[in-house]
């Protein structure tokens, strides 16, 4: 049998958890939901903090009814939104407070009904009010039923030009939708904080990554939210505080790991599955280190890999980002690093080609 019909044979071999919860405390009812206290019927959910009916968000705190929201606080019925606080029925908004029935907002307060406005203040539908005017009019519609402002709210957006991508605070990242504090990222969609990386769909806080989806950092036990990063990462699936790892799926803190499954702080392991704090293990079997070395090298080589040419990665090792050029169609040296280290190509920009939208807008 091939190492793949091997690894395939171990993954079958294991049983699977019936639910996926990293350091969860007190949190019922959920699913895929890391380092929080207090979520219930929530579900890919990291970070957060007495959140209830939340999806796919991060970095939260007193959530209802929320979905696609990073560092959100006290807010009810949003979605795709951003360090909003004290607000409901928001979508595609940053930075706004005391908000509602909003889309498209960004560092708003006060404002009610609106859609792309951009630091203003005692709003109602699109319109400017004095803070008295606002407050009287507010308490009128707040005796209005949801249904008749989500109905206004619609001819307005109908009526108002939306961006081809909503991006916020990013540096060189020209394709992609929903992407935030961001550089140099190609083809991210709904990332943060990620930078030299391609083709991520759900993650952040990572550095140097391709081909991720639902993996990146944010959630560690630390509280820090800038703390558990994902770095040199390669097809990789619901991972967290990875480094230097690649076709790995729902593992955390793992160094130098290949085609790993639901393993968690280990280190130097190739096709492991459910291993905890293991070193050097190959296909779920101890090794030495010399016996490991040995037995990886020929498994590369069976499955292509090339030879490496650069010697064994430092743990967070530190880029010189001073002889690093970066531009529109580069792909960061950092990239080519993990090409080698891969033994397989990774994307580079100048081979993919340009939308015909994007052209269009160029002429």
């Amino acid at each position: 049998m091939t190492f793949l019909e091997d690894y395939e044979e171990l993954k079958r071999s294991i049983p699977v958890p019936a639910v996926r919860m990293t350091n969860p405390q007190d949190c019922q009812h959920s699913d895929y939901t890391h380092n929080s206290k207090n979520c219930h019927y929530c579900f890919l959910v990291m970070g957060s903090e007495n959140c209830l009916y939340c999806h796919t968000s991060g970095l939260n705190k007193d959530l209802v009814d929320c979905e696609l929201c990073v560092y959100c606080e006290l807010c009810y019925e949003c979605i795709e939104c951003m360090k909003c606080y004290t607000s409901t029925f928001l979508s595609n908004s940053t930075n706004c407070r005391d908000s509602h029935y909003c889309s498209d907002c960004i560092d708003c307060s006060n404002c009610f009904g609106c859609v792309s406005l951009t630091r203003k203040q005692y709003c109602i539908f699109n319109q400017q009010y004095t803070k008295q005017e606002y407050e009287k009019k507010m308490i009128e519609l707040k005796q209005k039923p949801a249904k008749d402002h989500l109905e206004k709210l619609n001819e307005i957006i109908k009526k108002t030009p939306i961006a081809q991508s909503f991006q916020r605070n990013n540096v060189n990242c020209p394709y992609g939708d929903y992407l935030s504090n961001s550089k140099n990222v190609y083809w991210g969609f709904n990332t943060y904080w990620l930078e030299n990386s391609g083709y991520v769909y759900f993650g952040g806080v990572a550095k140097d990554c391709w081909d991720m989806t639902f993996s990146g950092g944010g959630g560690s036990e630390s509280g820090d939210p800038m703390s558990g990063n994902v770095e040199l990462c390669y097809e990789m699936v619901g991972c967290g505080g990875c480094y230097n790892c690649a076709f790995c799926n729902y593992c955390g803190i793992c160094t130098n790991c290949y085609y790993c499954s639901d393993v968690h702080n280990c280190s130097d392991c190739f096709g492991c599955v459910g291993l905890k704090n293991k070193k050097y293990c190959f296909l779920n079997n101890q090794l030495t280190k010399q016996e490991y070395e040995k037995i990886v090298r020929q498994t590369k080589i069976a499955l292509g890999w090339k030879t490496p040419t650069t010697p064994p990665l430092t743990p967070r090792a530190q880029p010189d980002e001073t002889k690093t050029s970066l531009s529109v169609g580069s792909l960061p040296k950092s990239s080519n690093l993990l090409s080698e280290q891969l033994g397989r190509p990774v994307p580079q920009l100048m081979d993919r080609p340009v939308p015909q939208w994007r052209e269009a807008r160029r002429s």
